[in-house]
């Protein structure tokens, strides 16, 4: 039953349950990065910071980033199936996103924003990279390969709740839901840079 509603959340879980999980989880987020030099200001993206957030940014970036894309997936859904519902859209959006979220953990106190800059300094010498900065390669290689799987995670949920939401039947619609997620992406991009 378990592995059901990790799964499958929105066919098992009830809709306030999602709500107040995926908001509350988000919220706990936003306090997380403030002891991170990383910011989310895209669903699909994280910036490496020179010094922490502050709490105003991360709020205002979990807000518009989960409204504008809670916003466009609902338009969407209402074209492929007029009873689709905002609250699911909205869950879906919320849950899906914490697999993303989970990504700022790999930078507290700033610890992967320092490997990368130290990278990038050696760069130019990737012998003595590679024999003097052995660790800090494999932390990036840990973290490059979560990061990869956290973005299937994403894809997945976003898909299964979209899916269920919609009560999507044929998959021709899955290329203008692809193309919506990459457009709002892009789009809240430069809108959370304005602040």
């Amino acid at each position: 039953m378990t592995k059901n509603y990790i799964l499958k959340p929105f066919e098992i879980v009830q809709e306030k349950t999602l709500l107040l999980s995926g908001f509350l989880i988000g919220v706990t987020f936003c306090i997380i990065q403030l002891f991170t030099q990383t910011r989310s200001i895209a669903i699909l993206k994280q910036v490496s910071l020179k010094s922490a957030p502050i709490l105003v940014q991360t709020l205002a970036d979990f807000v518009i980033t989960t409204t504008i894309m809670t916003m466009a997936l609902f338009i969407l859904g209402k074209i492929i199936n007029n009873k689709t519902r905002f609250i699911d859209i909205l869950n879906t959006v919320l849950i899906a996103r914490i697999c993303l979220d989970l990504g700022v953990l790999f930078d507290i106190n700033g610890y992967f924003s320092n490997i990368s800059n130290l990278l990038i300094e050696n760069i130019s010498n990737p012998e003595t990279l590679l024999i003097t900065h052995r660790p800090q390669i494999i932390y990036m290689t840990i973290v490059s390969l979560s990061a990869i799987f956290l973005l299937v995670a994403f894809a997945y949920y976003i898909y299964q709740g979209f899916k269920t939401a919609t009560h999507l039947k044929t998959k021709t619609p899955i290329i203008a839901f692809i193309l919506v997620i990459l457009i709002v992406d892009i789009l809240t991009r430069f809108i959370t840079r304005l602040y």
